[in-house]
């Protein structure tokens, strides 16, 4: 009963008896501490082929301190112990510790992709790690409410684009056409031309359209070169213009051929286009000269009808042929207009049903040198000498190439058999892509190799009468026309061309 529990339990002798045998171990092994009533008490540890021998005053509980294991366990009395182990890591025994507190749930510890696998050293993560590791909640589907609810938004998001979009783009167009109807309509435009600039000056006071051989030639016989949409031009704003200058201009450079067209404009434009001229009879009128619609462009009758008269009254020996397509209800104001211009003194009536048609000459001498053609409004076949107001019906007196433009390498036209025409139109113009006149298209279409090409296809068809043509100061109209004239009475007084055929 006087041995040491812990001589008693390695089976060890007693320290008194191995230090008789033994000298004592140097202090690396011995370590001193005091007890609870201050004495120093000297604690030894020795170990030898892996068994540990202790002695301590006051019972303690004995536990190993193997540096790769097991917990050790707390001591009963707050006695603070060292000691060191084999291997020379020093360790601090438990001092009086607070009571614990209280462990927070645990929580999974919160990994990072830069972390490589490395172990936490901290006390709460080695808590959480004997924590087993609660598992991540499941995402949660989404639910068809919240997907609905997402592609409305983005079907309202579209929506707003759109209508932002349209709203910019309207008002886009509408300043455009703000800003086209003021530079059509401004006060600053004057479109009429002074009657003292349709004067010709010619070298020959004996010829007829530039030509004395025109003179000897029937009026059918010879070719005009014609203006299509007279009335259209840049220089009085029109929009999808046909022609650059106006018609008068082109009348004193030598065309001789004119064709209109005749429309109702509305009444909101009408008292800003139009001058409504009361000696004209067109106080209460909205007839003009325009194509379609009067937006795009007008041209004022008593501007139009005046100079015709004008250009009439100072050029004595010329001699012009106008066909007027009348739209709407627009014929009545132009008859009442025409009435009153004066400009009927200058018509040609034929005197019977059967028109042989004289030669140039003889209307020049006559001063009727104007020959009025209709189309359109209630204008119907009528007997050449009964005709209202000398205005012969179009398509009693008229053959034309395709209206549709779409062959201008032909001289066939829309009257098959043998039918005995007295005047041939050949329209020599043609629209672009966006079916405007095409300036570009135009300048190929009246070159001297164009047109000498197509009428090579003319020999023994209908002789063209007409020369229909846009863009008239493009191209070489002009001298085409005055050469095929030349060669004409040349053929006529070969025998050839009197039926009406191009020999």
């Amino acid at each position: 009963g006087t041995q040491d529990t812990s001589t008693m339990k390695f089976g060890l002798k007693s320290k008194e008896s191995k230090k008789q045998q033994e000298p004592e171990k140097p202090s690396f092994f011995t370590a001193k501490s005091s007890d609870q009533n201050g004495t120093e008490v000297e604690a030894s540890s020795l170990f030898k082929w892996g068994k540990k021998e202790e002695k301590s005053v006051a019972p303690v509980s004995k536990g190993r301190s193997l540096p790769w294991g097991k917990k050790e366990e707390a001591p009963e009395a707050p006695v603070e112990k060292k000691g060191r182990s084999l291997w020379g890591k020093k360790k601090d025994a438990a001092v009086v510790a607070p009571p614990p507190e209280p462990e927070a749930p645990a929580t999974p510890p919160r990994s990072s992709k830069f972390s490589f696998g490395k172990k936490n050293n901290s006390p709460s993560s080695k808590s959480a790690a004997t924590a087993p590791p609660t598992p991540s909640p499941p995402r949660k589907e989404r639910s068809n409410e919240s997907d609905s609810a997402l592609s409305n938004e983005k079907i309202r998001r579209k929506c707003c684009s759109c209508k932002c979009f349209m709203g910019s783009s309207c008002l886009l167009i509408l300043l455009a056409i703000g800003g086209v109807l003021l530079w059509r309509y401004g006060p600053w435009f004057q479109g009429s031309s002074s009657s003292a600039s349709l004067s010709i000056q010619t070298d020959c006071p004996d010829c007829c359209n530039g030509l004395k051989s025109n003179c000897k030639l029937p009026v059918n016989k010879v070719l005009f070169p014609t203006l299509h949409n007279a009335h259209s031009s840049k220089d009085h704003k029109f929009i999808g213009p046909s022609h650059n200058k106006q018609f008068e201009d082109a009348l004193v450079e030598g065309y001789r051929g004119l064709q209109f067209s005749t429309c109702t404009c509305e009444n909101v434009l009408s008292n800003s286009l139009l001058e409504r001229d009361p000696a004209l009879g067109l106080e209460n009128s909205n007839m003009g000269f325009c194509h379609s619609a009067c937006g795009t462009g007008v041209r004022d009758p008593k501007a139009v009808i005046n100079n015709i008269k004008t250009f009439l009254d100072l050029n004595r020996r010329e001699v012009l042929i106008v066909e007027i397509d009348m739209t709407g209800d627009s014929e009545d104001d132009l008859r009442t207009a025409l009435r009153a211009s004066g400009l009927l003194d200058y018509v040609y009536v034929p005197d019977s049903e059967y028109v042989d048609w004289p030669k140039m000459g003889k209307l020049v001498d006559k001063n009727k040198r104007l020959i009025l053609f209709g189309r359109g409004g209630t204008l119907r076949s009528c007997a050449p000498d009964e005709c209202r107001d000398g205005i012969l019906y179009f398509y009693d007196f008229f053959a034309e190439t395709d209206p549709d433009e779409t062959d201008l390498t032909s001289c066939d036209s829309t009257l098959s058999g043998d039918v005995n025409v007295d005047y041939f139109l050949m329209s020599q113009h043609q629209k672009n892509k966006a079916m405007l006149p095409s300036q570009t298209i135009a300048k190929d279409l009246n070159s001297y190799n164009e047109l000498s090409a197509r009428f090579e296809d003319c020999q023994g068809k209908i002789e063209p009468n007409l020369l229909s043509v846009e863009f008239w100061q493009q191209g070489d109209v002009l001298e085409f026309v005055r050469k095929d004239n030349e060669n004409r009475y040349e053929l006529m007084k070969m025998g050839f061309g009197r039926k009406g055929l191009r020999g």
